[in-house]
């Protein structure tokens, strides 16, 4: 298994993200937040599983929520760009730096 590396504003979406679900409906936001674990454990496990993107990106879809997990494979770790929701703008997050 490979580490694995949230970025801060990657982490920031994930976490406002999960508040605002859980505020819409009650455990909602638990089974957000286990989707996207769930997906961190496969690119882990797996990281050239997801799907190749712009500029060497690869791209995990979040098991029933309309986000996907945008990541960069180095030789020994993964880091993770954006947890971001498809109705925003696609490519907003692309001009990001690892922290």
């Amino acid at each position: 298994m490979m580490r694995l590396e949230v970025g801060h504003e990657a982490e920031r979406e994930f976490e406002d993200d999960a508040r605002e679900y859980e505020r819409q409906l009650l455990g909602r936001g638990l089974r957000f937040t286990e989707a996207v674990h769930d997906a961190f454990n496969t690119i882990s496990r797996l990281p050239r599983s997801g799907v190749p993107y712009k500029l060497g990106y690869r791209k995990r879809v979040v098991i029933d929520f309309p986000h996907a997990i945008f990541y960069l494979a180095y030789d020994d770790f993964l880091w993770v760009a954006a947890i971001y929701h498809g109705h925003r703008n696609p490519d907003g997050w692309t001009s990001r730096k690892r922290d």
